[in-house]
């Protein structure tokens, strides 16, 4: 008796197993984002709700938990009740939303349209596009002309390839040379 219920067990978890295969081969997923794949309730608990992502944002977005705690503390650090985030690197919008799930009023800035293009259904899958401004550009251009209360930076850092590097230094993140500080120290 005992070891049928073993057997019903293991073929239960191969079950699982060959359920979740079927999904990443209808997803394509790539062996490269795999490992986030697995996490993907982790970076959006409305996953399966439609959420999408290219390759770069598996492995770029901030996942869901950190990116609230980094809205309420910013938010908390400033004394507006309605306050404007300027997002300079959105990506597809993990951080982004949760500013604007946080009463915010966000500029959600990326140099990539198609990345932007996700942000925004990511966005509406929240039901927070209308809080949201998605502005292609790049936001070193755009710096000079922005306004906000908050600006968030999590710029590209390159992804899972820093592996690879035997010392990874801040040179290898993007943007280099603290041009940014340099562009908001100037207009204060």
């Amino acid at each position: 008796m005992r070891k049928k219920k073993n057997i019903s067990v293991k073929a239960h978890k191969k079950g699982k197993h060959i359920i979740r295969a079927r999904e990443k081969a209808a997803q394509n997923v790539s062996p490269v984002v795999e490992k986030y794949w697995f996490q993907r309730y982790n970076l959006f608990s409305k996953y399966d709700e439609g959420i999408t992502m290219d390759e770069e944002g598996w492995y770029s977005v901030t996942p869901e938990q950190i990116a609230i705690r980094h809205a309420l503390r910013c938010v908390a650090a400033t004394a507006k009740p309605n306050p404007v985030v300027i997002d300079c690197f959105a990506g597809v919008g993990g951080n982004a939303i949760q500013f604007a799930r946080m009463c915010c009023y966000v500029v959600a800035i990326d140099i990539d349209p198609k990345r932007l293009e996700l942000a925004i259904n990511n966005a509406k899958i929240y039901g927070v596009q209308h809080c949201i401004d998605f502005i292609v550009g790049d936001f070193f251009q755009l710096a000079p002309s922005l306004k906000g209360d908050i600006v968030f930076l999590a710029p590209p850092w390159g992804g899972p390839s820093y592996k690879s590097i035997e010392n990874f230094t801040l040179d290898f993140l993007k943007p280099r040379n603290g041009y940014v500080v340099d562009v908001f120290v100037s207009q204060t």
